[in-house]
């Protein structure tokens, strides 16, 4: 399966580039974006330093011929991370990744996943902790901020878990205490951080 790429705001240096990593790749096509009523993009890049407000990030996101959306960009900081969290888009990627990383980046975000890369260390002063919490959660509560980190909300997430929406409210709850994390946004990167996914969590 081919994933159609476009990127929004790029220069033609930025462009090439991208179509050349991609061509290198293998599995890739740099769609256009005008063209996307007839081929639909399945991830577009836009060029951007992750502002809430930036005008081609919130167009991108509401277009019904974008599947997925993603920040490209050179100005990648863990505080511009959580300004793009829960706006809908899907990813937030440094300009710096190899072919490989970015393919792999793609193809996450294809699936469903929302992708940071490279990943960012969680920085000191948030209070959040090191990577041994991770077997200090549950199975159910692994699973609950791993699906707060695809975008999920808590009635979504009570629907995917087949649990009621308090027993959410609970594992968010204790997930957050063992993690030190205070906000949806410190969890959706904790969760990057530490390699939680939805995906391959067994259900108790």
């Amino acid at each position: 399966m081919t994933i159609r790429v476009a990127l929004l705001g790029g220069d033609e240096l930025v462009r090439r580039g991208l179509e050349s990593m991609l061509r290198t790749l293998g599995g890739f096509e740099l769609g256009s974006v005008k063209d996307r009523a007839h081929a639909p993009i399945d991830v577009a890049l836009v060029e951007t330093f992750g502002a809430r407000a930036d005008t081609n990030l919130q167009r991108a996101v509401a277009d019904p011929y974008i599947r997925h959306v993603a920040v490209f960009t050179w100005n990648h900081q863990p505080a511009l991370v959580h300004e793009v969290v829960g706006t809908g888009v899907a990813g937030y990627l440094s300009k710096s990744l190899s072919a490989a990383q970015l393919g792999r980046a793609l193809r996450a975000i294809e699936m469903g996943e929302f992708v940071v890369a490279p990943r960012q260390p969680v920085p000191a002063r948030s209070g959040l902790r090191t990577s041994s919490e991770v077997d200090l959660l549950t199975v159910r509560e692994r699973e609950t901020v791993a699906h707060i980190a695809t975008g999920k909300s808590n009635n979504e997430i009570a629907e995917e878990m087949q649990i009621s929406l308090n027993s959410v409210k609970s594992y968010i709850r204790s997930a957050y205490r063992k993690t030190g994390v205070q906000s949806r946004s410190q969890a959706v990167l904790w969760a990057v951080s530490h390699g939680v996914r939805a995906e391959v969590l067994d259900r108790a």
